[in-house]
């Protein structure tokens, strides 16, 4: 018997993916033989039969009918969860309305079915991603899976689709657009809303795996445009001074998180080169120690790490007993100010952050140290010109020049 104390084990949730699935298939259920299904089993790639929640099924010609699907995101913090996931499946006749300049989906192994994204799905607008540009933001494993469950409705009714039976699914998120200037969709190039995601049908409560996962897309649809030099921050403080002192949109700002070593390496793997990197001096300050993952459940040497460039800079023991008393970085900056030593200081911390990056990773690196109280304290030699050829390079990518 569990402990009652012992925490309960995380709820899976399931994909948008899945949920397109299962709209689609009780959609296609509702045009080919006029029963609304009072519920609907999907195979997911991972081998879990699941059973998604159906909002609502019904028509909405003699031809087309919608169905909507509840998001289950389980226990993961997803913002999509909750949201409604629609599919309306119409049976073609010749004379259906134009899709209005967006671009469908087909599959050999399933042919006489087409597949689109409507109100809500974004429409790719970059290389890089699974899916082509100017093609619905539908990846390649729920694209399949609605093809699989629209073609498996078909032959439950015992009926085939090609020749002079063909359908087309239209996948729509009605918060879609809402919800999509929460995600990284905007910096992938992914406008208008969400992407249809999921590879195992399956949401597990979110992994560093999968963090990682995203920090790695939004490194290749960079340098999949040909880009070379990126910026990159841990985080919004990294990221403001980016863009309002070097004038780097957000979009061509790769968010890295705790993870400096993963995303750096992967920085490396997708053909970056050169790497500019901004953030607080108490994040940063990490990396002069060799840390990788800077979260502090792997340890925190900040103040022993600010009171050594300090020393290095010439601070006195009473400055650097006073500092390793305190609590945060922003108050040792502060001390350090008082004491005429932050610039040198700082300067000491972002060329050892530079050294210690550039010695173990093939990327030329530089610094950038700023926060919020003090704005910025330190750029190192060529932040400049890097900031110079990453506005440069994310124009003429854009069509700019």
């Amino acid at each position: 018997m569990a402990d009652g104390n012992s925490p309960r084990p995380l709820r899976n949730g399931i994909t948008t993916g899945t949920c397109a699935a299962a709209a689609a298939a009780c959609a296609m259920r509702l045009v080919l033989t006029g029963e609304s299904a009072a519920g609907i089993a999907i195979h997911t790639p991972a081998g879990i039969v699941v059973h998604p929640e159906i909002l609502y099924i019904s028509r909405t010609s003699d031809s087309s009918a919608a169905c909507g699907i509840r998001k289950d995101a389980g226990d993961d913090p997803d913002i999509t969860g909750g949201t409604e996931i629609r599919a309306e499946v119409t049976r073609l006749t010749g004379t259906e309305e134009n899709l209005q300049g967006r671009k469908e989906y087909t599959d050999p192994d399933f042919p006489g079915l087409f597949l689109t994204g409507g109100t809500g799905v974004g429409t790719v607008t970059m290389p890089g991603l699974p899916d082509p540009a100017g093609f619905p933001a539908i990846n390649p494993v729920p694209r399949r899976m609605i093809f699989s469950a629209c073609a498996d409705e078909l032959r439950r009714a015992g009926r085939t689709a090609g020749g002079d039976a063909w359908f087309r699914a239209v996948i729509s998120v009605p918060e879609g657009e809402k919800l999509a200037a929460r995600t990284f969709n905007p910096r992938l190039g992914v406008v208008g809303g969400i992407s249809i995601l999921g590879t195992s049908g399956i949401v597990r409560p979110m992994s560093e795996d999968a963090l990682t996962a995203s920090i790695r897309l939004d490194i290749r649809t960079k340098t999949a445009r040909g880009l070379r030099a990126l910026a990159a921050a841990p985080g919004n403080i990294g990221a403001g001074e980016l863009s309002r002192r070097f004038g780097i949109p957000e979009n061509r700002i790769v968010t890295i998180s705790n993870y400096v070593g993963d995303s750096f390496r992967m920085m490396a793997e997708e053909g970056a080169e050169r790497v500019l990197l901004a953030g607080h001096p108490g994040k940063l300050i990490k990396i002069t120690g060799g840390v990788m993952n800077t979260h502090s459940k792997y340890g925190d040497r900040r103040m022993e790490l600010m009171a050594d460039a300090a020393r290095a800079a010439g601070a006195g023991q009473a400055v650097l007993a006073r500092m390793q008393s305190l609590r945060t970085t922003d108050e040792a900056c502060a001390l350090l100010r008082e004491n005429g030593l932050l610039g040198r200081a700082m300067a000491i911390a972002a060329d050892r952050v530079k050294a210690v990056l550039e010695g173990r990773f093939p990327l030329r690196v530089e610094v950038v140290l700023s926060s919020e109280r003090a704005g910025l304290l330190v750029k190192t030699g060529g932040a400049e010109a890097f900031a110079r050829e990453i506005r440069g390079a994310g124009e003429e990518a854009a069509g700019i020049r």
